[in-house]
């Protein structure tokens, strides 16, 4: 067999796809996570089967969609280091990723912040003068934020440090020298069931590291356990993009993966809901038997998710071309703009169904119309990292 390494692959529509999909999937979710979770957001009544309908979707897609983002940026990360040199890529992570992350903290996280509940509104101009000292207390780590304070663009200042620290074992994976990763993957993309022992490594950290770091803080001091979590999804995806075998078991695996992963998410849920015991992070056989469904049950879906898009969305049109181009600073204004218009459209007690919709229709419109107006300037291009003219 080629070598892969020494081959870029051709253009991944089904990762752009992918890409573009949960995106936009990040405008319901972090609505529905607003409305059920966060205190002082919306007046819905709490406890009702579309208030449980809201919060169990929440519950069920938060291990994984920026699971599978990290896993396209592996798979990126890849391709860009199949046409740029070391120093090349790591210039390009530094202008993708660290100016767009510093704009957001400079322009956008003031806003986010004078409209989250408990809104800033009533300190007037005398809430940016509070803000710019805490906002550069928590850039770094502090006694008072026990780590970076960025938002949402977590994701961005992870995947910024993954880029630049893994790129050593990046390289040497990609030049073929990497035996380790040669042998497993011989091994899983061949037989019947292997690749679903990728659910160990996934399960380990939520074993090992849950009960010291708990999951979801995104403050990268305290938070080792997603941390690493994501991280799998990064190297994952770069190794997937790297032998076209992965893609090939995926495919094979379609039906065992659908039906394995809609068990191990009931399993979930019920010891989640029913059996608090199993599912609160501890050192013992209950929680470790939590975080092995936990573990597979994210990969089950992956390779589900994956070999549906790459057995369906393998084309382009003219609406993957607009969105893909514009994804990333839609990801950056999203929370920004359900954040404002959260705050006048809950407070017209809309009900939970219609506020949802109308909330999401307009955090979606105005997400769009920010983009389209970084994108029609070089200057706001460069910072909010659009490639191109």
């Amino acid at each position: 067999m080629d070598n892969p390494s020494t081959k870029a692959p051709g253009r991944m529509y089904e990762l752009d796809w992918l890409r573009v999909i949960v995106t936009i999937n990040l405008i319901p979710f972090h609505v529905a996570w607003m409305m059920t979770s966060v205190n002082g957001f919306s007046f819905v009544e709490k406890g009702t089967i579309t208030w449980n309908i809201l919060h169990g979707y929440v519950s069920f897609i938060s291990p994984l969609h920026m699971y599978l983002l990290l896993l396209v940026a592996g798979t990126s990360t890849f391709i860009s280091l199949s046409r740029r040199s070391p120093g090349q890529y790591a210039l390009e992570r530094v202008k993708r990723l660290l100016i767009p992350l510093l704009t957001f903290m400079i322009f956008l996280f003031p806003v986010l912040g004078y409209f989250w509940p408990p809104a800033q509104y009533a300190l007037g101009l005398g809430y940016l003068k509070q803000f710019w000292p805490w906002c550069l207390t928590t850039t770094f780590y502090s006694p008072i934020s026990g780590g970076p304070n960025w938002g949402h663009m977590w994701f961005v200042g992870y995947l910024l440090i993954y880029s630049l620290a893994l790129l050593p074992l990046l390289l040497r994976i990609r030049s073929g020298k990497c035996r380790v990763v040669e042998s497993v993957s011989d091994f899983l993309t061949e037989g019947k069931g292997r690749i679903f022992l990728v659910g160990i490594p996934i399960a380990l950290t939520f074993a090992l590291l849950s009960p010291i770091w708990p999951f979801f803080r995104n403050n990268l001091y305290s938070d080792w356990g997603y941390f690493t979590y994501n991280m799998t999804a990064f190297l994952l995806g770069f190794i997937i993009a790297r032998d076209q075998r992965w893609m090939k078991s995926f495919d094979r695996h379609l039906a065992a993966s659908l039906v394995l992963g809609i068990l191990f998410s009931a399993a979930k849920l019920y010891m989640k809901c029913c059996l608090p015991a199993f599912s609160t992070p501890a050192y013992n056989l209950s929680y470790a038997f939590y975080s092995l469904v936990a573990g597979f049950n994210t990969w089950f879906w992956v390779v589900a998710v994956l070999s549906i898009t790459h057995r369906r969305l393998s084309f382009t049109n003219r609406f993957l071309k607009y969105f893909n181009r514009i994804s990333y600073p839609f990801y950056i204004f999203h929370l920004v703009t359900i954040s404002v218009a959260g705050y006048f459209i809950t407070r017209m007690r809309l009900g939970i169904v219609l506020e949802f919709l109308v909330l999401c229709a307009t955090a979606f419109t105005i997400s769009v119309i920010c983009s389209e107006l970084v994108k029609s300037n070089r200057v706001t291009r460069f910072l909010f990292g659009i490639k191109g003219k």
